[in-house]
């Protein structure tokens, strides 16, 4: 098994270009199947605007789990960071890392020289994807964020909801989890993963974004959740997917006499309202492969 690092700037973020890929195919993965065991990318420079992270965020993931699926790798988890310090991003061991050759000056600036590690460069320059369009500054926008989910098998489309979530909060951040018993018409519900689970998965990755940000768990039993009912949140996170539940929600708490929340769309990794915001690897298609897996062990 072998760890993958790569190294981006906010200024180029399509790394995951044909040169890439074939050092990938060469020198990472060598002919042999599932020895990826983890692939790190790093957005080095600082990102200010949710929009721009956004965009940049569905570019990393996407990229990167289109070219795992291809070679068949289905369980390789896939980390993208951003706005962390050196010490952080000195603190991996990869086996290998890879960044474009523009970039090749981030090596020596945020590694270790006594780190063992197999450095590949790609030989052509990507052209930059940002434009020249405004950008908000949001990071820490709000002191008090919400947002809710299954979070079951957390995949790359809720690792992008969460790292939303977290850059545009400040100090405490509720996170709203499906109960079990709003999860029973779930397809391959017997490899749903258990509440305490889900919550774990998703703390330890909101602990590796943003490590200071107090992070509380609720259970979801109706529509509406902990949004419903909490005075102090300003702000709800949703998908594209889910963004009409946001209108429920200030309605409940208008009845209540709390004051309506600002809502925040995030993409929904590989969807398009045409495809029904389809994801590119569900919880589903997860849950698909887990149950796969064990007739497969059975038989």
């Amino acid at each position: 098994m072998s760890s993958v690092g790569v190294l981006v700037n906010s200024g180029h973020l399509r790394v995951i270009d044909n040169d890439f890929k074939q050092l990938f195919l060469n020198n990472a993965v060598k002919g042999s199947k599932s020895v990826i065991s983890s692939v790190d990318i790093i957005i080095v420079d600082t990102m200010d605007s949710s929009e721009e992270l956004d965009e940049a965020l569905g570019q990393l993931y996407s990229d990167s789990r289109d070219f795992l699926l291809n070679q068949s790798e289905f369980d390789v988890p896939i980390n993208v960071y951003f706005n962390r310090d050196i010490s952080f991003i000195r603190s991996f061991v990869w086996d290998s890392l890879f960044l474009p050759k523009e970039c090749d000056e981030l090596y020596s600036i945020h590694c270790s020289s006594d780190t063992p590690i197999n450095l590949y460069s790609t030989a052509k320059t990507t052209p930059p994807l940002s434009t020249n369009k405004q950008r908000t500054s949001d990071e820490n926008l709000y002191q008090v964020s919400a947002l809710g989910g299954t979070f079951d098998h957390l995949h790359d489309g809720h690792k992008i909801l969460l790292s939303i979530a977290a850059f545009i909060t400040s100090e405490r951040l509720i996170v709203g989890v499906a109960d079990q018993e709003l999860l029973e018409n779930k397809k391959y519900k017997e490899q749903l993963q258990s509440f305490k689970v889900r919550c774990e998965c998703a703390r330890n990755f909101l602990n590796s974004i943003k490590p200071n940000l107090k992070v509380e768990f609720s259970a979801i039993r109706d529509v509406c959740g902990p949004t419903g009912t909490v005075p102090e949140i300003e702000c709800l996170v949703v998908s594209r997917e889910t963004v009409s539940g946001a209108g429920i929600v200030n309605k409940a708490r208008k009845e209540k006499g709390l004051r309506e929340l600002a809502v925040h769309a995030v993409n929904i990794l590989g969807g398009t309202k045409e495809d029904n915001w389809k994801e590119k690897l569900s919880s589903t298609e997860l849950r698909r492969r887990s149950a796969e897996r064990q007739m497969i062990c059975r038989h």
